[in-house]
């Protein structure tokens, strides 16, 4: 694929914020009973998309847009289930932050045996917090997306480039996956 690879792509990246904002609407339409979680849900979508062109361009998904999400994140989870948002409560929270931080663990031992980036391992702990607010069903329709979208992406990418030591950027999977989950939970 002639122009694939690192570097700005203007129809690629215009496709991919089109795509993010599309999947940001689609989750705030299918949380608005509860319009505090459409927000945070959509606004996880929204801050993940730049981190999909980033991904796409460097094969990186850079600790500046990670470190704070993951913040913010945990903070919207914390005080979601101390306010009680959606018959929430701190129990909640804490699972959703405790499947958090168990998927990205399970992505450090992917990253160990070579198979992710520390970027990938990063933003899994956002990701599956947001999505583990609405219980581990959601996560694992997260995972399950991410895996076989990453599979077939990956087998594309191979078809393409015939170069097994060419770098396929997962972040996008791992974005994709989390929208699925985010609309699985409403």
């Amino acid at each position: 694929m002639a122009g694939a690879g690192p570097g700005p792509h203007p129809i690629r990246d215009g496709l991919v914020i089109a795509i993010g904002v599309a999947a940001a609407s689609a989750v705030a339409a299918a949380h608005r009973a509860e319009p505090l979680l459409a927000v945070g849900a959509a606004a996880m979508v929204a801050a993940s998309t730049p981190l999909a062109v980033i991904d796409l361009r460097e094969h990186r998904l850079p600790n500046r847009i990670v470190g704070p999400l993951a913040a913010a994140v945990t903070v919207a989870v914390v005080v979601g289930g101390a306010a009680g948002v959606a018959g929430a409560d701190l129990g909640q929270a804490a699972a959703a932050i405790g499947l958090g931080v168990a998927t990205a663990g399970g992505l450090l031992l992917l990253n160990l045996v070579g198979g992710l980036g520390m970027g990938d391992v990063k933003f899994g702990y956002p990701m599956a917090t947001a999505v583990g607010w609405f219980g581990p069903e959601a996560l694992v329709t997260t995972l399950l997306v991410t895996t076989i979208a990453g599979g077939i992406g990956a087998l594309i990418h191979l078809a393409i480039h015939r170069d097994r030591h060419r770098h396929l950027p997962y972040g996008p999977f791992l974005i994709l996956g989390m929208v699925a989950g985010l609309l699985a939970g409403a």
